[in-house]
C-alpha cells in the first residue's frame, strides 16, 4: 500500500512545531448535503487549495450486475488506497451501467460498498454500450486529507510537465494527483468537425474532437500535458451499432506522445449521443494550470463570481471553457431527476427548480455553477422531441439578461436510458462564492 504524509500507520501524523497532531485516517474529508431518501449525497463540498485523486474507466464485471458493481467499487478502492486514500474521502461517482442491467443491482452494491460512512455524489445514467463485458463503468474524484500537506507526497507517483500533477498506477489509465492550488479548468463537450478526411472512421471523429479541446487548451494559456482527466463519449455510427472502441486506442497513444508519457486517465463509453449529425463522439476535458491564471491577477468587477471566469464566443449560448481560481471550494452535486410521475415536458424545469434549492442551500446561485452536465433521453419520432423543454428551462435559468447571463460550460448529451424510466439528469460542479461577514 503506497502512503503519503510524514507517516501512516492507520492515523495521519502531521508535524506541528515539536508535536504531533494526530487525526484518524477516516476524519471527515469534506462537507456533504444530504439528499433525503436517497443512498448518495445530493452534493460534497471540496475544501479550499483541495488535492484530488481522479480516477477514470473502472470497469466491474461479473455474472450479476450486483457482483460486477461490487467488483468495480472494489477497484475503486483498491486504486484509492495505493495512493493512501480511502472510500471516506470519495466526492462523487458518476456510473455508466450497460443497456438494460438491473439499477437496484448496482445501487444494492453502491449500499453495501458505502455502509458506515457519508456516501458521495452520484450520477447513474445508461449507456449504449460500454468496453469489454462490462457491466458498469465509474469515473471517481476524491479528496487527499487537509492533513495530507501539500504537496501531497505519495510513494511512485509520477512527475509531469506540471507541477500540480503527478500521475500514480498504471500508464493505460492512471490516477491523476492534482493540486487545486493553482486553480482549474473546465471544458464543455466538443463535437468533430464536419469535414472530416475520413467521415466513417471513428478514429478521425475522435482525434477531431481532441484536436478541438486541443485549440480551446492553447487559447487559455493550456497545453496536453495539462490535462487530468478526459471523458470520451463515442456514438453508434450508421451500419455500426457497437462502436468500434479500439479506435480509441490510437488516438490515447497520441495523447502519450503529446505529453511525454504521461496521458491522463480517461472513461470511455457509447451512448447515442449526436450520431444523427453524423458526428460520432464528444469528448471534455479538465486540466489544471501550472500557474495561478493572469485572469485572476486583475479583479473583474463584472464577475458574478470573482473566483470564476468563463470563456466563448459571445454568441454562444454556453461558454467553451470555465476558469477556476486558485483555493476555491467547490462544490461536486449528483445528478439530479424528477420525482417519479413528472410529465416528461416537464422533467427539465423540475429537475432544475430541485438543483437551485440545493445550490442555494450552499450559499450560492445558479450563477456560479461552472459545469453543468446534462442527459437527455431521445424521445418522439423526431428522435428528440424534449429537446424544446429543456432549452426552455435553460433559456430562463442561464443566458439570460433578465435573470442570470452567466453561461456554464456544457455538455447536452443524449443518453440511452436513465434509471426510473426520467427523460433528464442534471449534474453540476459549482464554485462557491467567498463568504461574507
Amino acid at each position: 500500500m503506497t502512503r503519503h504524509g510524514a507517516a501512516h500507520t492507520g492515523r495521519w501524523q502531521i508535524a506541528l512545531g515539536l508535536g504531533l497532531l494526530l487525526l484518524p485516517a477516516a476524519a471527515p474529508a469534506q462537507q456533504a448535503y444530504p439528499a433525503p431518501g436517497a443512498s448518495y449525497s445530493a452534493a460534497v463540498v471540496s475544501a479550499p487549495g483541495a488535492t484530488l485523486a481522479v480516477l477514470g474507466g473502472i470497469a466491474g464485471e461479473g455474472s450479476t450486475v450486483e457482483s460486477a458493481s461490487t467488483a468495480a467499487l472494489s477497484r475503486v478502492a483498491t486504486r484509492l488506497d495505493e495512493v493512501g486514500l480511502d472510500r471516506a474521502q470519495i466526492l462523487r461517482v458518476r456510473a455508466a451501467l450497460a443497456p438494460g442491467a438491473d439499477f437496484g443491482a448496482w445501487n444494492t452494491a453502491w449500499i453495501t460498498f458505502f455502509a458506515g460512512s457519508t456516501p458521495p455524489a452520484r450520477t447513474t445514467v445508461y449507456s449504449s454500450g460500454l468496453p469489454g463485458d462490462a457491466s458498469v463503468v465509474l469515473d471517481v474524484v476524491a479528496m487527499f486529507p487537509a492533513g495530507a500537506g501539500h504537496p501531497v507526497r505519495v510513494d511512485g507517483a509520477r512527475t509531469t510537465l506540471n507541477p500540480n500533477l503527478r500521475l500514480a498506477g498504471p500508464a493505460s489509465n492512471p490516477t491523476a494527483i492534482v493540486s487545486t492550488r493553482s486553480g482549474l479548468f473546465l471544458s464543455s463537450g466538443a463535437l468533430p468537425g464536419r469535414n472530416l478526411d475520413d467521415p466513417t472512421s471513428l478514429e478521425s471523429h475522435l482525434r477531431s474532437s481532441l484536436n478541438s479541446l486541443g485549440r480551446t487548451l492553447a487559447s487559455h494559456g493550456l497545453r496536453w500535458h495539462d490535462a487530468f482527466f478526459i471523458r470520451a463519449m463515442p456514438t453508434p455510427q450508421p451500419d455500426r451499432p457497437a462502436p468500434d472502441f479500439a479506435a480509441w486506442a490510437p488516438v490515447y497513444e497520441t495523447l502519450g506522445e503529446l505529453t511525454s508519457g504521461n496521458a491522463p486517465p480517461y472513461t470511455l463509453w457509447t451512448a447515442p449521443g449526436f450520431s444523427a449529425t453524423n458526428r460520432f463522439s464528444e469528448i471534455e476535458v479538465w486540466a489544471v494550470p501550472p500557474a495561478p491564471p493572469a485572469v485572476f491577477a486583475t479583479p473583474d468587477p463584472t464577475a458574478q463570481n470573482p473566483l470564476l471566469r468563463m470563456s466563448g464566443s459571445p454568441s454562444s449560448f454556453i461558454a467553451n471553457g470555465a476558469t477556476i481560481a486558485p483555493n476555491a471550494e467547490l462544490a461536486w452535486l449528483s445528478g439530479v431527476v424528477a420525482p417519479a410521475g413528472t410529465a416528461p415536458d416537464e422533467e427539465s424545469a423540475v429537475a432544475v427548480a430541485i438543483m437551485k434549492e440545493r445550490v442555494t442551500a450552499m450559499g450560492a446561485t445558479l450563477a456560479d455553477v461552472a459545469e453543468l452536465r446534462v442527459y437527455r433521453v431521445a424521445a418522439g419520432s423526431d428522435g428528440d422531441e424534449l429537446a424544446a423543454a429543456w432549452n426552455e428551462v435553460y433559456g430562463a435559468e442561464w443566458n439570460n439578461e433578465e435573470t442570470n447571463p452567466h453561461k456554464p460550460v456544457r455538455t447536452n448529451y443524449l443518453v440511452g436510458s436513465l434509471p426510473g424510466g426520467r427523460h433528464v439528469e442534471v449534474e453540476a460542479i459549482v464554485v462557491l462564492p467567498p463568504k461574507q461577514f
